[in-house]
């Protein structure tokens, strides 16, 4: 019989014993005697927050109407709201090819509370509803398609806007709202419809006055609350950017003038 070195005897042995384990940790893991495949390690999913000025998730909405819109009828007492010296009319209309139940409803709900523009004591809306009627102001419900076109966009995001003796509301916007209103749907409409009337007024966009503040209806609550945010957004559009200074300031939502 051959002399082994004590060296070679271990080697051999330590071999021995690592061809017997091979199999068993080669075999795929077990969860509940349900044989499971080997995989990495999962790297962490990060998400990232929404964009402020980006459409939120909801209901589908219309695209594209037909560039073409209704007067809708109002009840015959609606005389007016407010007492203030400046009697400024209004109609409420519905882009062709879209449907919107209770609209009129709520833009009259908006522009006769007293939180509102009416509050102010320096005007009073009245709504006409004849289909060749001529008021100050046309409100109307436009989708977003037609609203690109009317209103440019120099901001990539969905918005309304106010052009000469209308305000275009944006009916993705009216339908999904903006991210600084959270699941406040209803406050959002209310500012939408005071802030373009707004505009209709002759005010134009304003910052947040103070962290924690109130936002005031003029500042541009669709994108964001964040002057310094809304600042960097502006300027896309020449001579908007020196309107808002980017002093980090953050407001709180607010739909109401006052």
């Amino acid at each position: 019989m051959p002399w082994w070195p004590p060296a070679v005897l271990v080697f051999a042995v330590v071999l021995a014993v690592a061809l017997l384990l091979l199999p068993r940790a080669a075999e795929p893991r077990r969860l509940g005697g349900i044989p499971t495949p080997l995989s990495p390690t999962a790297a962490p999913v990060t998400t990232r927050p929404p964009e402020p000025a980006a459409l939120p998730d909801g209901p589908p909405v219309t695209p594209l109407g037909n560039g073409t819109w209704h007067v809708l009828d109002g009840p015959a007492t609606l005389a007016g709201a407010g007492k203030g010296a400046e009697e400024f009319t209004y109609t409420v209309e519905v882009e062709d090819g879209v449907d919107a139940p209770g609209f009129a409803e709520q833009v009259d709900a908006v522009l006769t509370d007293p939180r509102g523009w009416i509050g102010q004591g320096k005007v009073a809306f009245r709504r006409e509803t004849a289909a060749d009627a001529k008021p100050e102001v046309r409100i109307s419900l436009t989708t977003p398609g037609t609203s690109r076109r009317l209103c440019g966009f120099a901001i990539p995001y969905d918005s309304s806007c106010h052009l000469t003796h209308r305000i275009v509301l944006n009916l993705a916007r009216w339908i999904r709202g903006a991210h600084s209103f959270g699941g406040d749907l209803a406050g959002y409409r209310a500012y939408a419809v005071n802030h373009e009337m707004g505009h209709a007024l002759g005010f134009g966009h304003v910052g947040c006055p103070a962290p924690g503040a109130p936002a005031p209806v003029m500042m541009q609550q669709t994108f964001g609350l964040s002057n310094t945010y809304l600042a960097e957004l502006n300027r896309a559009e020449p001579g908007a950017a020196t309107r808002i200074r980017a002093d980090g300031a953050v407001c709180r939502p607010n739909p109401w003038v006052g």
